[in-house]
């Protein structure tokens, strides 16, 4: 069975596969610090570029989660594919990437409250002495007794006193949610690994961010924009938020206090179905983002949320202009762990 070498570009780090052997299941094999999220091919959290080298896809439909400019930009996703010759593959690995392994954690439940019909906030507090590091807008998976995972982001920039916040819609059928909801599990244990994806906000950049989220994709985008106002970032943030109706923007009170507060930093709520007297911006959320930025070369993208959502906005901001280099995405697809439950990551 041939070996071949795995190479990251900028980076003395390399790995080796076989043949047979998933890219993403060889470097974890080999302890990378390596990004990945579903690993079923949709959420695209493994995306990579290849410089040089073959690669064939495990399966048949190809990398689902890549739009046509990634693909032409040279991106492949690991948990797809197998090599078929040496490779060079680039990533955008931060310093801090390496510190920050996946590792599997014991906490508490220590607050909930609802934020809006649908969508609960939840507080989890680490064990004395213990620091969890991550990049604002990773997210975690929390493990059920059952075996089975459900995936969260982290809606919170840092761990104050060692607590971490998420955001969780409460979703028919979704047994995890109801627990919080109807239970509270205050003081509870739970378990979970973290921190996962390769989400965040790529701090180097100096280039206007527009942010989409749509429903709780408002979370991790959340924890990106505190990061950023605490560090004092000068760049320009835009924040295009969709939801159905004006209860759906959960936090609004909170994003208006940020206009207020940060000169660079402006907000456009979008509403699918809009209240009788609202007066804002109507449709889909990466319509209104267009029709504010109809060219987008110069951007950097961020967008978190519905499968669909991102879907669409890969599809039309590329057209409009936007390297596919500076497109970052969250799409809260199943992980194929999760396949026999009703909730999406991390809803």
């Amino acid at each position: 069975m041939p070996v071949y070498h795995v190479r990251l570009a900028h980076s003395a780090i390399g790995f080796e596969t076989r043949e047979d052997e998933i890219l993403l299941a060889a470097g974890l094999r080999q302890h990378l610090a390596l990004p990945f999220g579903c690993q079923s091919g949709t959420c695209g959290s493994c995306r990579v570029r290849l410089v040089s080298g073959r690669v064939k896809y495990s399966n048949a439909s190809g990398p689902k989660a890549l739009s046509d400019a990634e693909i032409a930009a040279g991106y492949i996703l690991m948990c797809q594919t197998q090599a078929r010759s040496d490779l060079t593959l680039r990533l955008h690995q931060p310093e801090t990437l390496e510190e920050l392994r996946p590792r599997q954690w014991t906490a508490q439940a220590v607050a909930h409250r609802a934020l809006s019909h649908d969508v609960i906030g939840l507080w989890v507090q680490l064990p004395p002495g213990e620091s969890f590091r991550f990049l604002p807008g990773q997210y975690v998976d929390f493990l059920l007794n059952d075996g089975r995972r459900r995936s969260f982001s982290i809606a919170s920039a840092e761990t104050p006193e060692g607590i971490l916040e998420f955001h969780l819609r409460v979703t028919p059928g979704g047994l995890f949610t109801h627990s919080i909801q109807d239970d509270g599990l205050e003081r509870a244990p739970l378990s979970f690994e973290g921190p996962l994806g390769a989400f965040y906000l790529r701090e180097e950049s100096t280039r206007p961010a527009l942010l989409m989220a749509g429903g709780t994709g408002f979370g991790p985008i959340q924890a990106m924009l505190e990061r950023s106002f605490k560090n004092g970032q000068p760049r320009s943030f835009h924040l295009f938020w969709g939801a159905r109706a004006r209860r759906d923007l959960y936090l609004d009170s909170l994003v208006q206090e940020w206009t207020a507060r940060h000169p660079n930093f402006h907000y456009t709520p979008v509403l699918s179905e809009p209240d009788a007297d609202w007066t804002g911006e109507r449709g889909l959320v990466h319509e209104a983002l267009l029709r504010a930025y109809p060219t987008l070369a110069g951007y950097e993208v961020y967008m978190a949320g519905p499968p669909a959502m991102v879907h669409a906005g890969k599809q039309a901001f590329t057209a409009a202009g936007l390297d596919a280099d500076h497109l970052h995405y969250d799409s809260f697809d199943y992980a194929f762990e999760t396949w026999p439950a009703l909730e999406k990551k991390p809803a």
